[in-house]
């Protein structure tokens, strides 16, 4: 029996991680003092200039400073980067794979995008803009990567982990929006992430 119709109609509460699927880490996710989620306004999500990289990248593989390099005209107008590795491919069929193995950025190609261009979001098809374990084992800095987007030009900049990005591939992209739900105080959210693309 499904007693949530037991009355006149149906409610429900939803609690769930905020790392969750398609999502954005914000500041606060790795400085206490960052922006939290609540400081963005609604045009901090949405970008009229998404370019698209596409780097084919197996388990542990990284995308270097040089691969970056490549996309240099395309970026000087970007406001966002999204990074499609082909990781994405095993995320249903072999799910502790798609999260232990993950393929990520170097600190030089992270370092590059963010002191070359005005960027405000960086996007990735893996669970993590960098690889987790690696992430938390690095020194001096344990998650640099996040750190480097994040942190380094002190502004309203974030990353959108666990993208499907699969859908963009050969197509023009006019506009691109991440919406999340804009609880006080929170460093990540589960967003809306779609894209309006030329027919």
């Amino acid at each position: 029996e499904d007693v949530r119709w037991g009355s006149y109609n149906n409610t429900s509460f939803a609690r769930f991680f905020v790392h969750t699927g398609t999502h954005i880490d914000v500041p606060f996710h790795v400085d206490p003092e960052g922006f939290q989620l609540h400081e963005f306004s609604l045009s901090d999500f949405i970008f009229e200039h998404p370019v698209l990289m596409e780097f084919s990248k197996g388990d542990f593989e990284k995308i270097t400073l040089e691969e970056v390099q490549a996309y240099e005209q395309e970026l000087t107008k970007a406001d966002v980067v999204l990074i499609y590795t082909g990781h994405s491919k095993i995320r249903d069929q072999d799910p502790e794979r798609f999260v232990a193995k993950q393929p990520s950025l170097t600190v030089e190609a992270a370092n590059y995008l963010v002191d070359n261009f005005a960027i405000r979001a960086f996007g990735i098809d893996t669970i993590g803009i960098e690889n987790i374990s690696e992430g938390k084992a690095a020194s001096p800095i344990q998650f640099p990567v996040h750190k480097t987007f994040l942190l380094k030009k002190k502004q309203k900049s974030f990353v959108i982990e666990d993208l499907n990005l699969a859908l963009l591939l050969g197509k023009k992209i006019r506009r691109f929006y991440a919406i999340p739900i804009c609880f006080y105080g929170f460093e990540a959210m589960p967003v809306t992430a779609f894209a309006e693309v030329e027919a």
